[in-house]
């Protein structure tokens, strides 16, 4: 929502601090009631980020993929993704399991974020299949160096994911975790916020047996968003000066 609408919260809060009311088709009809500033740091998924999740949800029951458990960032992105997946995925056992050891890079919060994001009791309250009985890998750090992050991200595949006997696990989290597991090189803040461009949904897919960790091809199809990512190379050859049926050209 926040990289699609930047300046949503001034648009749709206009009556009140706690009256939220969209003001486009692709903003959700409804929101937790919470103060306006905390969605400033915890924003929601938008309405085609929900049909999305819930599309690549129903990619993996095509592919065979039916995880029992969805590891997932704190953040209200991250869950709302987790949980249309699992709608796309139409199954009744798998849950959420809520940790802090795979969210975003902890300077990019206020020190406050604890008491910003949502518990796991209230998402389940509010209908999500979270896993009550899991205990995080981590806490939320006060504070982190880069070189602490990316340590904070391995750690957590290395000590937990590695370990699952399970035959699929998801782990959902912001684009820079992503690219950590594919080795990307980060090293300063530009780096991370360079990931903040990419498009959204990426995927991932590590391949784990006994004597061997690889990145192999995902097993879901691909998905085309736009004329855009189909065909790019028809942009760069489109006339900067575009006639609109039954009008006149513009001169300049």
């Amino acid at each position: 929502m926040d990289y699609i609408f930047p300046q949503w919260l001034r648009l749709c809060y206009k009556k009140g601090p706690l009256d939220y009311e969209p003001c486009d088709m692709n903003m959700p009809a409804t929101l937790v009631p919470r103060k306006r500033e905390h969605y400033r740091f915890d924003a929601p998924l938008t309405e085609r980020g929900q049909i999305v999740a819930q599309t690549y949800g129903r990619g993996l029951i095509a592919a065979g993929i039916r995880p029992y458990e969805i590891y997932c960032s704190p953040d209200m992105k991250s869950i709302q993704t987790a949980y249309y997946l699992i709608k796309g995925m139409d199954t009744s056992f798998t849950s959420i399991c809520i940790e802090p050891a795979i969210m975003s890079f902890r300077q990019l919060y206020p020190r406050n974020i604890d008491q910003i994001l949502l518990s796991p009791k209230m998402y389940s309250g509010l209908g999500y299949p979270i896993n009550l009985q899991y205990k995080p890998f981590n806490d939320i750090p006060q504070s982190e160096t880069i070189d602490d992050y990316i340590h904070r991200i391995n750690r957590f595949y290395t000590e937990v994911i590695t370990k699952i006997e399970q035959p699929s696990v998801i782990v959902i989290a912001d684009n820079c975790m992503v690219e950590i597991t594919r080795n990307r090189e980060i090293s300063t803040i530009n780096d991370i916020l360079d990931t903040k461009m990419l498009t959204s949904m990426q995927v991932n897919t590590i391949r784990v047996t006994s004597d061997d960790v690889k990145l192999v091809n995902p097993p879901i199809l691909s998905f085309t968003r736009c004329l855009y990512d189909a065909k790019p190379f028809l942009w760069n050859s489109a006339p900067k000066k575009l006639s609109t049926p039954n009008h006149p050209v513009n001169e300049y």
